[in-house]
């Protein structure tokens, strides 16, 4: 058993043992990235694919709430087509009937009478102003008198 002066024992048997130190530092920072850049909310609400959101600077996150989406050529609650934009861009009225009983049908699970209902808006960003209008007063007139438009945060 003889053994070289100044020589490691890893050093004679060949084997490399790196410092662990400095390993558990990058190992540290890794991790303190990975926790820094994951995001616990994700998304509350799944815009339809039809549509192209508005772009918004605001920070105000989205809370979960009825919502309407409107693309170009329907109004859509809850997946089912309650009208057709044709139609609604046709008439004079501010009120859309299918959308007022609809809405009136699930004003008793969107909110609380007190506080009041809120509606979420979804629409494409190139849709004329008038009918949205006609959507929100349709809305209104059911009993939902705070509204809200989901839009893309602009970064």
């Amino acid at each position: 058993m003889s053994i070289v002066k100044g020589m490691a024992n890893s050093e004679i048997d060949g084997t490399f043992r790196p410092q662990l130190t400095s390993l558990i530092d990058v190992m540290t920072i890794l991790l303190v990235f990975l926790i820094k850049s994951f995001s616990v909310d994700g998304n509350l609400i799944t815009p339809s694919d039809d549509l192209i959101l508005p772009v918004s600077s605001s920070e105000k996150r989205p809370r979960q709430q009825c919502t309407i989406e409107i693309t170009g050529s329907a109004i859509i609650g809850e997946g089912e087509i309650i009208a057709k934009l044709n139609d609604v861009a046709a008439t004079d009225s501010l009120l859309i009937e299918p959308l007022f009983k609809w809405m009136k049908l699930k004003s008793t699970q969107c909110g609380d009478s007190l506080k009041g209902r809120e509606l979420m808006i979804q629409c494409d960003r190139e849709l004329p102003y008038s009918n949205v209008k006609k959507v929100m007063y349709s809305c209104s007139r059911a009993g939902f008198n705070r509204f809200s438009v989901l839009v893309i945060r602009e970064e």
